[in-house]
Formats: C-alpha cells, sequence, structure tokens
C-alpha cells in the first residue's frame, strides 16, 4: 500500500485523518508532497500527525544525523499541514546506561523542540522505548526537555504492566500501573495511538480497556484525533474495520 492507497483506505473507513510516518512517502520531494497533500484533500483527511522515528538514547555518535532526520521531517510537515510531529527517544544501550542515556534524550529532544519552534511545529516523544516504559518516565522527559514547544503523545500500547503482545515489560508491574500510566500522560498529550492486538468479532481489543482509556480521556478533556493502529496477526483489512466501529461505539458512550 503507497501513501495515496492509504489515504484513499482511510476515506473509505470515514475517517476524519491521516496519521503519516516519514517511511510511507515514496520520497521528500515537493512534487510528490504536492501530491499528497492534494489527495488529503481530496478525501476531506487532516494530516493528524506526522511521525519519524528518531534514536536519541543508544548512540552519543549518531544523535547528530538523528536531529536531522528529526528535521527533514519538521520541514515535511509543516508543508503538509500536520499539526505536531512525533518522535521516539529510543533506549539506552544498557541498563547501566540509563541515566547518560536519559541526558542524552533530553539534550536532542530539546534541540528538536527548538528547531520545530522556528518553523512552528511542536514536537511530541512518544511512548515507545525502553527509556519511556511508564508515565514516570514520560513525566521525567516533559521536566527535563523544559520547553515550550515540547509535548507528550499518549500510545495505549506502549506503557508496562499490559498484558499481551508489544510493549516493555517490568517484572512486578499490573494493569493499576498500566492505566495509572496513562492517566499522567492524558493531561499533556495532544495526540492519541489507540492500539489493537487481538480485536474480538466485534473490535473489542482483548488486552486494553477502551472504555476506561476514554473516561481517562474524558476527565482531561481530550478533544484531539485517536490513531487507531493494528498490531495483530489477523488480516488488516479484515481487523482494522472492526477496530474503527468499535471505537466509534465506545467514544458514543
Amino acid at each position: 500500500m503507497d501513501i495515496f492507497s492509504f489515504l484513499d483506505t482511510c476515506r473509505a473507513l470515514a475517517l476524519d485523518g491521516a496519521d503519516i510516518h516519514m517511511s510511507g512517502l515514496k520520497n521528500t520531494g515537493h512534487p510528490h508532497l504536492k501530491a499528497v497533500r492534494r489527495r488529503a484533500l481530496d478525501m476531506g483527511l487532516s494530516i493528524s500527525c506526522l511521525g519519524v522515528t528518531t534514536e536519541f538514547g543508544r548512540s552519543a555518535e549518531a544523535v547528530p544525523k538523528e536531529v536531522e532526520k528529526a528535521r527533514e521531517a519538521i520541514d515535511v510537515g509543516m508543508f503538509l499541514g500536520a499539526p505536531v510531529l512525533r518522535v521516539f527517544v529510543g533506549s539506552a544501550p544498557s541498563e547501566d546506561q540509563t541515566k547518560e542515556a536519559f541526558q542524552r534524550g533530553v539534550e536532542a529532544l530539546r534541540k528538536t523542540a527548538e528547531i520545530g519552534a522556528e518553523a512552528g511545529m511542536p514536537v511530541a516523544l512518544q511512548n515507545h522505548s525502553g527509556l519511556t516504559s511508564t508515565g514516570a518516565d514520560m513525566l521525567a522527559f516533559h521536566k527535563a526537555v523544559n520547553h515550550p514547544n515540547f509535548t507528550l503523545l499518549l500510545d495505549t500500547g506502549h506503557f508496562a504492566g499490559r498484558e499481551g503482545p508489544g510493549g516493555p515489560k517490568i517484572a512486578g508491574t499490573t494493569y493499576n500501573d498500566y492505566y495509572r500510566s496513562l492517566e499522567q500522560v492524558a493531561p499533556i498529550t495532544q495526540f492519541v495511538r489507540v492500539k489493537f492486538y487481538e480485536p474480538d468479532a466485534s473490535g473489542h481489543e482483548k488486552y486494553i480497556d477502551y472504555n476506561r482509556v476514554l473516561n481517562i480521556l474524558r476527565a482531561v478533556h481530550y478533544n484531539g484525533f485517536l490513531g487507531v493502529v493494528y498490531e495483530g496477526k489477523e488480516d488488516a483489512t479484515q481487523a482494522i474495520p472492526r477496530c474503527v466501529r468499535f471505537m466509534r461505539q465506545v467514544m458514543k458512550v
């Protein structure tokens, strides 16, 4: 599926927006980006978010290249009209180097936020690595980066304590820890990615209580997108429509 088929599929599902990743673009030249922007307009879709995979934690030598990757994504996001860039901080090279990796990530995220501020693109850290396994981890980055153009992005699949495939595993954590992490990040986030791993015939996700998740978001008056992300083994063309219908039902409760 190329980017144009993806946008067509989003329209066929009657979605409001499309969460695009840099890897889904054929290239970053203006002719291609113009065509993507026009197709989104023709489909009545907002570009809800632009993602780029950055890894700041593992190697100090790699950080400059990763920051440049984010800089290019900021330019692309501004051209496409995306309201926010989602980035990743990555993981520590080893457990005994977590402190150094955290500080390296803080500095790189602050630099990325500064670049985004110059362009007019907010930068949001997504919880999706060993360094962001809990809500407390995310709040620590938010506090340490301390930049007005930096925010957090909530991924329902990647906090410790949740059972099932994917996501970080920390011994001793439970679903109480998992939902507490969601509660910690919810007041700050402007974008939420809702993960599905084993949706049943009605689209209900086996490992996440989305009624509870939506109540957490309602409690903080969240008014942004819910990006449906399917990471299961079933044919996505069969599973995703069920997930979309299920989320619409949950949103109406």
